[in-house]
């Protein structure tokens, strides 16, 4: 009773947070031969000194980043940018976003969806929208001695959005709406700057961070609500949502008046569990819950340290007496 009722006085006692070990799903993303979003993942723990002196985790990024260096796999990359418009590599984005700003990715797909008119066949009317925004954006962009370069970059992140085959219905509906608008007054002012956020974000986090946030969004507003966590984190951005779920961008907006960005990134280290607990007792509080002692209670240690003291000062008379007392009483 004495030691229940000392625990019930005792403030509550955190469950040890333990840190993730990227290694496995590192491991995972390279099975899948997603080795850009693998890098992305390892290298965001690489700066933490238990990940960094792991010898298992830098032979994995090394040779993770040598495969991505070789020049097989970075032409594979390019081709793919400039064939197809999409890739998850930095090469092959760049070489899509190139071919979309000289017209030729415009082109080509005004041409692919008009194909596919003649056949008879499904239009994807927003890859036709976007191209009809970039072909109009071209020529402002030429007018205006590049200052409208930002929407062709915009057009061609979105591409990479339809592409990946996850763009939400709002998105949709805006551009198919902007399209029209823009194809009747060859006038790209009112989307301008939309266009020029994407562009922004994705220069700040990479394209396939900007893919997650468009992605993960509901709605226009809740994308441009998330616009604060991209430039705060920027190129840590994708490596952050991958740890912590769609949810990343809430939990910024929670923490980002209450907290450093640098103990953000520490608590996610230990996942969802430590970004919770540094939510619900502030930096202070998270950090002593850290130097906690595991379930161990104060009382059970003075009791252990002083009972093995008290046993050890019984005389070995003692010990035979209570014995003895003890077998006469069960038999």
């Amino acid at each position: 009773m004495v030691y229940d009722h000392y625990e019930m006085k005792q403030k509550v006692h955190f469950e040890a947070l333990k840190r993730i070990n990227p290694v496995p799903q590192t491991v995972k993303y390279i099975e899948q031969k997603k080795y850009a979003e693998a890098s992305e993942y390892l290298e965001f723990f690489l700066k933490y000194d238990y990940v960094k002196n792991n010898p298992t985790a830098q032979k994995l990024f090394d040779e993770l980043e040598k495969e991505r260096a070789s020049y097989e796999y970075k032409s594979t990359k390019a081709l793919e940018g400039v064939l197809y418009g999409k890739s998850d590599e930095t090469i092959g984005q760049v070489s899509a976003g190139i071919s979309d700003f000289f017209l030729f990715g415009d082109l080509r797909d005004l041409t692919i969806e008009g194909y596919h008119h003649l056949k008879g066949e499904e239009v994807d009317n927003v890859l036709v929208g976007l191209s009809t925004i970039g072909v109009v954006a071209t020529g402002a962009t030429m007018m205006t001695a590049g200052t409208s370069a930002p929407v062709k970059g915009g057009v061609s992140l979105l591409k990479f959005v339809r592409k990946s085959g996850k763009m939400p219905k709002w998105l949709e509906k805006f551009i198919i709406t902007s399209a029209k608008n823009v194809k009747k007054t060859r006038d790209i002012k009112p989307i301008k700057t939309f266009f020029e956020e994407i562009y922004t974000t994705t220069k700040a986090t990479g394209v396939n961070t900007s893919l997650k946030l468009i992605n993960s969004a509901p709605n226009m507003k809740a994308y441009k609500n998330s616009l604060g966590f991209a430039k705060a984190f920027g190129k840590e951005s994708g490596a952050l949502m991958k740890v912590l779920g769609k949810d990343s961008v809430i939990y910024y907006r929670l923490l980002k008046d209450k907290t450093s960005k640098k103990m953000f990134l520490n608590a996610s280290t230990y996942g969802k569990p430590g970004i919770k607990r540094l939510t619900k007792v502030g930096e202070k509080g998270f950090l002593k819950s850290l130097k906690a002692p595991v379930r161990v209670s104060r009382l059970t240690k003075i009791f252990s340290k002083n009972g093995v003291d008290f046993f050890k000062n019984i005389s070995v008379n003692i010990y035979i007496l209570t014995a003895l007392f003890s077998l006469l009483f069960f038999i």
